[in-house]
């Protein structure tokens, strides 16, 4: 997977469609989807019948592949025989 870009916080609206998560976080679909079973977090149905996420779905998902981001570098970078 590649970087995962920054997202300003403080600027997310209050739900996401599908769509507009994965080109959020820079995915197709089907590694979006792959990813949600992985971290367990679903999409919802909003008040208009909408699938997406709430900004708090979509904090944790992008923190969870951040941290996965990070910890395959790290991995990089303790292990001598890179």
């Amino acid at each position: 997977m590649s970087k995962v870009s920054y997202i300003n916080y403080n600027e997310m609206k209050p739900f996401y469609t599908v769509d507009e998560v994965a080109e959020l976080l820079k995915m197709n679909k089907q590694a979006l989807r792959e990813k949600c079973e992985e971290y367990e977090v679903a999409p919802r149905r909003n008040e208009i019948g909408e699938w997406g996420f709430v900004t708090y779905d979509v904090r944790k998902l992008h923190n969870l592949l951040y941290h996965e981001d990070r910890g395959s570098e790290r991995a990089k970078e303790d292990d001598p025989w890179s």
